[in-house]
């Protein structure tokens, strides 16, 4: 039930973000802080799977934006990649900036998404068939 009610909280969240209302909420933070704390929590995870976990964070201009949100992203990402490749593989999160932007990449050595999924899994709770067994409820 924890699980549901998480979810549910997030897509409020995400609801009044995209609606306007809960922007007055926002702050500025450090994305780099965000990210490198967040990736260093998920290392001994990545490593008991087998797996390795790299994390590269360049400095990167403040955000403004919602703390928890951009915190449970980073996370998502993550577990995602750690959850569904194989032992072995090498996963990169990297956190740079282009122009004044921040980018943050995900990237991993597994097998990757076939291609006829690839615009799919961009829909909210869409789930690659392989993966339906694990815990989850797909892209928020």
């Amino acid at each position: 039930i924890d699980a549901i009610l998480d979810t549910f909280s997030a897509l409020l969240r995400i609801g009044q973000i995209e609606s306007g209302a809960r922007h007055a909420a926002f702050s500025d933070m450090d994305l780099a802080q965000i990210v490198s704390a967040v990736a260093e929590a998920y290392v001994p995870v990545a490593e008991d799977r087998g797996q390795q976990l790299q994390v590269v964070v360049n400095s990167a201009p403040a955000i403004r934006g919602d703390r928890e949100l951009l915190t449970q992203m980073a996370a998502n990402l993550i577990e995602n990649a750690i959850n569904h490749c194989p032992a072995g593989v090498v996963i990169t999160v990297e956190l740079g900036q282009d122009a004044a932007v921040p980018v943050l990449c995900i990237a991993d050595t597994g097998p990757g998404i076939p291609a006829a999924e690839r615009e799919k899994v961009l829909r909210r709770f869409y789930r690659l068939e392989a993966s339906r067994t694990t815990p989850g409820s797909g892209r928020l």
